[in-house]
């Protein structure tokens, strides 16, 4: 609520003095055709007068724009869910949900950006948006990247739920056993859930919490930063990162 006030403020602190100008100007231009009957005096006050509101709407106009455009980025992350299943091992569904906060004047699509690290291409799909296009960089150090159209637009300040969802195809084990996440901006929670209802009673290793700066030299590894036991009951391992740092890439990791 702080920063819509303060937008509000900002707009007001730019335009007032402008606003008590012209409306003292159409008070006056008011007065005068009102007791002036000259026809052609008319129409000169009132063509002067709209010439001044088209000028002032569109210096209003602008300003807006520029402050938006001085907006570093088009969305702030409020949290994202991340689920990683399976019951075979083969057969994996990966989903992504995420809570944003849309910080320019009209949003109408997302980019998500995935890696799969297995030889067949996964089927995206979405149970909110429409998968608009899918790019592979065919890059093993590049993102891939699905391109979500909301189904109506959204608008400056408002929460918008984005779901990403991808069935994947591991028969013949190529994929790397984890889960990276690419943090570019603040976000307050990333919920990780890894389910692997194919491992045996006896599995009980745990996974690895690792992360690592972007931009970083191609030979700098990960660091580890913690172990996240294995939940034996549930099949799964599950971590709740709070405020994880900016420019950084995050990876669970676990043995195959």
């Amino acid at each position: 609520m702080s920063k819509i006030t303060a937008f509000i403020d900002t707009i007001a602190n730019m335009f007032s003095k402008k606003f008590y100008f012209f409306a003292a100007l159409a008070s006056v231009i008011g007065v005068l055709i009102f007791f002036v009957r000259d026809e052609t005096a008319v129409r000169i006050s009132l063509y002067y007068f709209l010439f001044l509101l088209t000028v002032f709407t569109s210096y209003l106009i602008y300003s807006i724009y520029k402050i938006f455009e001085n907006i570093p980025y088009d969305f702030h992350n409020i949290s994202t869910f991340v689920k990683y299943s399976t019951d075979d091992g083969n057969i994996i569904n990966f989903e992504t949900y995420k809570i944003i906060q849309v910080k320019k004047p009209i949003f109408t699509e997302f980019e998500y950006n995935f890696k799969w690290t297995g030889s067949i291409m996964p089927k995206i799909t979405s149970n909110i948006q429409k998968v608009k296009n899918i790019v592979d960089v065919n890059d093993a150090t590049k993102y891939d990247k699905a391109i979500l159209t909301l189904k109506k637009p959204a608008y400056y300040n408002q929460n918008v739920a984005i779901h990403f969802k991808a069935e994947l195809d591991d028969a013949d084990k190529k994929s790397s056993p984890h889960v990276e996440t690419r943090v570019t901006n603040e976000i307050s929670i990333i919920h990780y859930r890894i389910i692997l209802k194919h491992k045996s009673d006896d599995y009980n290793v745990n996974a690895i919490l690792e992360k690592k700066k972007m931009n970083s030299a191609v030979n700098v590894g990960f660091t580890k930063i913690k172990e996240i036991p294995f939940d034996n009951f549930t099949k799964s391992y599950e971590y709740y990162l709070l405020e994880p740092e900016i420019n950084h890439y995050y990876r669970i990791r676990w043995k195959k």
